[in-house]
């Protein structure tokens, strides 16, 4: 038997997954605070030129001034700005298949609509799940193939481990903070709970802060969002150009002046979620952008009606995202242990 030779039937089908694909993008995006923000802010970006691996010109130190008078001698030192963090394209596909048997019997345009909604639908949704996975992943998984995401960008550890091919533990510019409540790394506070939270966020917020550059947006846990809900009453919880941000994006959350300045906390949770327990992100949306390789961001996996095997009667085809996501400045970026 072979595949349903229809032509509306090919034709139905390369124009459902053309179509769902531009509106994947959409919908994994908006899924979760943190890639709606940093769409919103044009920060999902398209490298211009793929090759074999995502190169990123990073600032490693900065240019000092110097006072001087008369014939004052003034110190010129060579200093290396600029290196490039290098890091591999990652790469994921929602796949399915349809056989000659299931078209065969799928007859009229409504029902191969139906059939074609049915597959995309669940490919959509199966390729939001990982990426959203992937977002607070280290990068490990799937053999090492998985999307280097929060994990990674702003680990446990922050002095160790290699990252975007620099080793944080030679390069002190390249490294992100941690601060463990329990064991004192905010001095006066052991215990994270409704009391401390808001004079503890004060504190990291402008010491992690220069020149109006701070982390503006903390992603909590629910163990870690609990106390930090219970901290406010009614008239602290204002409403600013932040806050009415959130709401525009669909995510309710939470804003507090700091004394950097204002600062979104929104929760992680639900059925599914794979945000670490305990745990507070201190987010520099300005250092923090996910690119895209050329004409890889939710499209079809194969071009056409899809691969159709040369010894199966059926047709394969999917939704591919290749990227990564970079922390491309993590002086500003911190995580919060609330427990030990």
């Amino acid at each position: 038997m072979s595949i349903n030779p229809d032509r509306n039937y090919g034709q139905l089908l390369t124009a459902a997954v053309a179509r769902r694909s531009r509106a994947v993008q959409n919908i994994v995006y908006n899924s979760t605070p943190l890639t709606a923000i940093l769409m919103d802010q044009n920060r999902i970006r398209t490298k211009r030129a793929g090759g074999p691996e995502l190169r990123i010109p990073v600032q490693f130190d900065k240019l000092t001034a110097q006072w001087f008078t008369g014939y004052d001698k003034i110190e010129i030192t060579p200093k290396e700005l600029l290196n490039s963090a290098v890091f591999p394209w990652s790469r994921v596909v929602s796949p399915f298949s349809l056989n000659g048997t299931e078209m065969l019997f799928t007859g009229g345009e409504e029902e191969i609509i139906d059939l074609m909604e049915f597959y995309l639908n669940t490919a959509e949704q199966g390729v939001k799940e990982e990426f959203e996975t992937s977002l607070v992943g280290d990068g490990t998984a799937a053999g090492g193939r998985q999307m280097i995401g929060l994990g990674g960008a702003i680990p446990v550890l922050p002095n160790t481990g290699i990252y975007g091919g620099i080793d944080r533990a030679s390069v002190a510019n390249w490294r992100t903070s941690t601060f463990n409540i329990v064991s004192g790394d905010v001095a006066g506070y052991t215990t994270w709970d409704s009391t401390t939270v808001r004079p503890i966020i004060d504190r990291i917020a402008l010491a992690r802060s220069r020149n109006g550059r701070y982390a503006k947006l903390l992603i909590a846990d629910a163990l870690a969002y609990e106390p930090i809900a219970s901290s406010f009453v009614a008239h602290q919880r204002i409403v600013s150009e932040r806050s009415e941000r959130l709401g525009r994006l669909g995510f309710s959350g939470l804003t507090y002046i700091t004394p950097a300045g204002p600062v979104d906390i929104v929760a992680a949770g639900g059925i599914g979620n794979v945000m670490p327990a305990n745990t507070v992100f201190g987010i520099d949306e300005e250092g923090l952008s996910i690119w895209e390789f050329p004409n890889q961001s939710f499209v079809p996996f194969h071009p056409g009606n899809g691969l159709r095997p040369i010894n199966q009667d059926a047709i394969a085809q999917g939704i591919v995202w290749s990227g990564q996501l970079v922390l491309e400045n993590p002086l500003f970026s911190y995580r919060i242990r609330t427990t030990s």
